[in-house]
């Protein structure tokens, strides 16, 4: 009895995430960031259109894709971002700081590690 119980539940979960993995993701034009001045502790908020430049002090933000969950799905949203900082470096050379995808619920997996400021995302829109 008690395995026939184990199995149906074991069962019915997997066939939960197998769902929830193959989930398509909606695509969106822009996206609303976090943004912490660690010097200062001042935050800002951040709208960035998709292929746009933001500039943030020294930083470089572009925009390459924005996309959200269906809205019958646990929400998420996802960006791929690059950032560049133009500190210490010359104007026809920039130093790319960052290049993957930032999750809305999960910012400690791909944050930008930066001494001055740090970046999460907020949502896709």
């Amino acid at each position: 009895m008690i395995r026939k119980f184990n199995f149906i539940i074991s069962f019915s979960l997997s066939l939960f995430f197998y769902q929830d993995s193959n989930s398509e993701w909606l695509d969106n034009k822009s996206a609303e960031f976090n943004a912490l001045d660690k010097i200062t502790a001042r935050t800002k908020k951040l709208e960035i259109s998709l292929n746009e430049e933001e500039n943030l002090g020294s930083l470089i933000i572009i925009l390459k894709s924005c996309q959200n969950r269906p809205p019958d799905y646990l929400p998420e949203s996802a960006a791929y971002i690059e950032i560049f900082d133009l500190l210490n470096q010359s104007e026809d050379k920039q130093n790319l700081v960052f290049s993957g995808w930032m999750f809305s619920s999960s910012p400690a997996i791909s944050a930008l590690e930066h001494p001055i400021y740090d970046i999460s995302l907020v949502s896709c829109k």
